[in-house]
């Protein structure tokens, strides 16, 4: 009987913390780009489906411990959860698959999600100059 109420207690404690993962889904993000030259360009994303896609891919992105001395990271892209707190992360502009949590310098791939992460974003990308995902093929 002992077993069977730790089991339940287990149960209870997990679906809580599911659903305090689910509170803090994404309300709004938005990139701003800006270039050694001056250029720049922003956007903002709030449609419900980019939004979950954007949250997926930086769930599935991959800690790597790369070093960014050969990366140009000249994006800023903002994620304000529904509970209002706020993340930042340093994007590559060159390239290079890579973002950093700038809370924490942790550094991530974006692997097969790179295309569509740029999806998001083309209007920082045709802010550029170019297609970022065009440089190299991650």
């Amino acid at each position: 009987m002992k077993t069977r109420k730790w089991i339940c207690a287990a149960l209870a404690l997990m679906l809580m913390l599911l659903g305090a993962a689910q509170a803090a889904s994404l309300e709004k993000a938005w990139m701003e780009y800006e270039d050694y030259s001056g250029a720049r360009a922003e956007q903002s994303v709030e449609s419900a489906g980019d939004l979950q896609k954007l949250e997926k891919i930086l769930l599935r992105a991959k800690d790597n411990p790369a070093k960014l001395d050969g990366c140009t990271m000249n994006c800023t892209l903002f994620c304000m959860t529904t509970d209002g707190e706020i993340y930042d992360f340093a994007c590559a502009t060159d390239g290079c698959p890579f973002i950093q949590n700038r809370a924490n310098d942790a550094t991530y791939t974006l692997g097969v999600d790179y295309q569509s992460f740029w999806d998001i974003f083309a209007n920082i990308q045709e802010g550029m100059g170019f297609e970022a995902s065009s440089v190299f093929d991650w």
